[in-house]
């Protein structure tokens, strides 16, 4: 049986869960919101057929990640505006 983990879960843990895959040969399942979204497995594993697809839409499911982050980085210019410590050249 495959493994879960939440993104969460497998962004603490991704070096092990990469070794575990590397040198154990196993495979495991990423969540983001309940739904799996990517399937971790040995590179040189054959896909079998039809799981192209599943990749694909596994990519898909980051695509917002852009916007994310762009948000993420006008907030912290924000605080460093904010902030009457030191001179923020922007």
């Amino acid at each position: 049986m495959i493994q879960t983990y939440t993104l969460t879960e497998a962004k603490a843990k991704l070096s092990q869960l990469i070794s575990r895959v590397h040198f154990g040969n196993e495979k495991f399942t990423i969540t983001r919101k309940g739904k799996a979204v990517a399937l971790v497995t040995p590179i040189n594993e054959k896909l079998d057929e039809g799981e192209e697809e599943g990749l694909i839409r596994a990519k898909g499911a980051l695509s917002g990640l852009d916007e994310v982050l762009d948000e993420l980085v006008k907030a912290v210019y924000l605080e460093r505006e904010k902030a009457s410590d030191r001179e923020v050249d922007i």
